[in-house]
């Protein structure tokens, strides 16, 4: 059993004695072994009690808590001793820093707590744990330092919330941002662009947890993955005053006497805001007012305000022939000068969805309210300087058909030539009755006469025209240009030159020539109560075209039909239609050009035979 304490002026005394006893015991020869041993047991007894007693309900020597050192120390001078650096372990603030803000962690505010007592109680139990280890420890503690941690609650959970609380609170996805143009009203609305943030959970705890532990404040970058806000809140402040500024006033464009004015509503509904650069933090915006927009909300009425025709040149052509020509046989024909102005066309201009469009985004991002609008020109098809070029000088070709007075086929005649009248052909360019006029019908103005339809003559709207077709054939051919389509009538009609003529039917039979010349060639045509003209003006390209007949061979003989009606009397009759012999003719065309050279091509026309038709009538008396 440890002997109890004594006074600290009685401990020397009671050592002293005790070694002056073993001393006097070893001065004994005979028993100085015995004596020794004996008198080492009890100095050894006795220091342990006397340290036993010395260091009662006190730390061990060099015995530190968390740092500090509480060697000698009772239970309650060791909790007091921890005081200060308790209250600081609890109360010092962990502080994490994300984008400007101080976001703090106080650890008892957590739940963290640091006990004290059961710290110390902890310290003293150093060399307390039971014989024989507590001699070792004791005996050893002079030499040796022990180190103690404070007993902690750490509450983790406590911490863990505190992270996952500030996490949910920072993390947020991406938001692009940017301006828009609500037409409604109008209003600028604007969105603030963000960058991602996810704050990283581990290390933000992983941080906390080791910080509790160190004493005094500790600061700390919050852990967190970020991306760049992609547009930044200067860009979108001053687009959006740019897009305020543009829509703050009517707009106004002009173009000469035209003028049409964009409400701020009207520019609403035109202007966007497009993003330039794709780099997050360098992304600009701009206003733009886009094609399709322009399409949309302005071609019409942009077209109706500002769009201008061209006006093709023209040339002022006499209906009236220099000449006359109607040879129905061998002839020849040479161009004749002719005075011919060219009347001046006029350049136009055209609302252009491309032009505005551009000429829209410069103004509204420079806040200008009125401008001249930018059109675009429109070439007239046969501008004033290509005419002058292929101005014509002669009449190269013209022939005049004659017809009978009073007749209503003459009606149709004369309005076809009136539609043909002042065609233009340039060079390269074909000429076609068909498809200048259209269908010949009722409808347009032409009347019923005598066409031949499956060899015999019947009445059908436009009949007639043919002579028409006959007339257009010859000037051409007397043109010399090149002759492309025409028809003969199915038999001779004697009115027009033998083997140079032709009909027409709409679509199928037609009158064709390319203009094959070095100028234009305008058809002019005239008409009296008693014949039809046409005339070719341009640029000769033959000094004469001869036309050469010959004689009529492969004579077909025509037949007669018999036809009975109840309109005639049994002894009465009626030719409906006169025969008239087939046969077969070739006309040469000669084309003598200028600046030598001829030019040789064989017509050969085959005449059927016109079927006589006689009726007999079947009506008893």
């Amino acid at each position: 059993m440890i002997p109890s304490a004594v006074g600290l002026s009685a401990r020397g005394p009671l050592l002293s004695g005790v070694v002056m006893s073993v001393r006097s015991a070893l001065s004994r020869p005979a028993a100085r072994v015995g004596v020794a041993a004996g008198a080492l047991l009890l100095v050894a007894v006795v220091a342990l009690a006397v340290l036993w007693a010395v260091q009662r309900d006190q730390a061990l020597p060099n015995t530190f808590v968390a740092g500090i050192d509480v060697s000698g120390m009772t239970e309650q001078e060791i909790v007091a001793a921890l005081a200060d650096d308790v209250e600081t372990r609890e109360n010092d603030p962990i502080t994490f820093r994300f984008e400007g803000v101080e976001h703090v962690l106080v650890p008892r505010e957590v739940g963290y707590r640091v006990d004290a007592q059961a710290t110390a109680a902890a310290a003293l139990m150093r060399g307390r744990q039971g014989l024989p280890g507590d001699v070792v420890t004791r005996l050893t503690a002079f030499r040796s330092v022990k180190e103690l941690e404070l007993i902690e609650d750490t509450a983790s959970e406590g911490i863990t919330g505190w992270v996952e609380d500030l996490a949910d609170e920072l993390d947020r996805p991406e938001i692009r941002g940017g301006v828009e143009i609500e037409p409604d009203g109008p209003e600028v609305v604007t969105t603030a662009s963000q960058g991602e943030v996810v704050v990283d959970r581990a290390s933000t705890l992983q941080l906390a947890t080791a910080a509790i532990r160190i004493p005094g404040p500790e600061a700390f970058d919050l852990p967190a993955d970020t991306t760049v806000q992609p547009i930044t809140d200067e860009i979108i402040a001053a687009t959006a005053a740019d897009a305020e500024r543009a829509l703050a006033e009517p707009l106004v464009l002009r173009a000469d006497d035209a003028s049409l004015e964009l409400s701020p509503t009207d520019l609403a509904a035109l202007v966007v805001i497009e993003e330039v650069g794709a780099v997050p933090g360098e992304i600009e915006l701009q206003l733009v007012v886009p094609e399709e927009r322009v399409e949309a909300q302005l071609a019409e009425i942009g077209a109706e305000r500002f769009d201008i025709t061209p006006v093709s040149a023209s040339y002022s052509a006499s209906r009236t022939p220099p000449t006359t020509f109607d040879e129905q046989e061998d002839a020849t024909f040479r161009p004749v000068s002719a005075n011919i102005e060219v009347e001046s066309g006029r350049q136009g201009r055209a609302f252009d969805v491309e032009l505005a469009a551009q000429q829209l985004t410069e103004l509204v991002r420079e806040g200008n309210r009125e401008a001249e609008l930018r059109l675009a020109e429109v070439e007239a098809d046969f501008p004033t300087e290509r005419a002058e070029e292929l101005r014509p000088t002669h009449a190269i070709g013209t022939f005049t058909t004659y017809y009978q007075a009073g007749q209503v086929r003459n009606e149709n005649i004369q309005l076809l030539a009136d539609v043909i009248d002042g065609a233009l052909v340039l060079p390269g360019e074909q000429f076609s009755i068909n498809e200048i006029s259209g269908e010949r019908s009722c409808e347009k103005g032409y009347q019923p006469a005598g066409t031949i339809v499956q060899g015999e003559l019947v009445d059908t709207c436009g009949g007639g025209t043919s002579q028409f077709g006959t007339t257009t054939m010859n000037a051409a051919f007397f043109a010399g240009v090149q002759l492309d389509q025409w028809r003969a009538h199915s038999w001779y009609i004697s009115r027009y030159p033998i083997g140079r003529e032709a009909t027409l039917s709409y679509p199928v039979l037609d009158v064709k020539f390319t203009n094959n010349t070095d100028g234009a060639i305008v058809v002019k045509t005239a008409h009296t109560s008693t014949s039809v003209t046409v005339t070719l003006y341009g640029v000769p390209r033959a000094e004469a075209v001869s036309a050469r007949h010959g004689e009529p061979t492969q004579p077909r003989s025509y037949s007669t039909e018999n036809r009975s009606t109840s309109e005639l009397f049994t002894d009465q009759e009626r030719v409906i239609q006169s025969g008239t012999d087939g046969f077969t003719i070739e006309v040469r065309r000669i084309i003598d050009l200028v600046g030598g050279g001829t030019e040789e091509r064989t017509i050969t026309t085959t005449y059927s035979p016109q079927t006589r038709i006689v009726e007999r009538g079947t009506r008893s008396r």
